[in-house]
């Protein structure tokens, strides 16, 4: 892992987010075609929303700073199946603040197919897949059994990303 990338992470932990923004920041404009750094760049925007102050969402201007991310991943990383999951569940949860509410939520499921259809054999991928049109379906309660300790393995790091799909993905005894 990239080490700025190391420390940006210790300081999402500490809570620095203004400091974590300004590495982020620096660290994305020079490598924009880095899916990690994307990601975890993405992630802190998409966290901000809930976890900092509105006078730090308005500074950085995180309304008009969050959808630019998605479409510039969508640009950089529509064929990766990790992207498509990420911003597809990202999109899902909060659609309208992506843009027009129906439009970004059958988008959100349409990458949410695309993750599952790109890596078929992802449990995770075909967990929140089912979980988004099925969440009843003994198909997907099965999905949630198998997908439970990949989800804390593969999310087993620091960081908001990791601790957030920890807490929404680990689905065992939650249904």
């Amino acid at each position: 892992m990239n080490p700025l990338l190391e420390h940006i992470i210790n300081l999402e932990e500490d809570q620095k987010y203004q400091e974590a923004y300004e590495f982020y920041r620096v660290l994305y404009s020079a490598n924009k075609l880095d899916y990690d750094i994307w990601k975890n760049f993405y992630i802190f925007l998409w966290l901000a929303l809930e976890e900092t102050p509105e006078f730090f969402q308005e500074k950085i201007n995180l309304q008009s700073l969050l959808p630019t991310m998605l479409t510039e991943g969508k640009q950089n990383f529509s064929t990766l199946a990790d992207f498509n999951f990420i911003a597809g569940y990202t999109v899902s949860i909060l659609p309208y603040e992506f843009g027009e509410f129906s439009t970004m939520e059958d988008e959100a499921t349409r990458m949410l197919l695309k993750a599952f259809e790109l890596d078929p054999s992802n449990t995770i991928y075909r967990m929140v897949y089912l979980g988004n049109n099925s969440s009843k379906s003994e198909e997907y309660l099965k999905s949630t059994a198998e997908a439970g300790p990949i989800v804390l393995h593969k999310f087993a790091g620091a960081g908001m990303l990791n601790k957030y799909f920890r807490q929404v993905l680990f689905r065992l005894n939650k249904e």
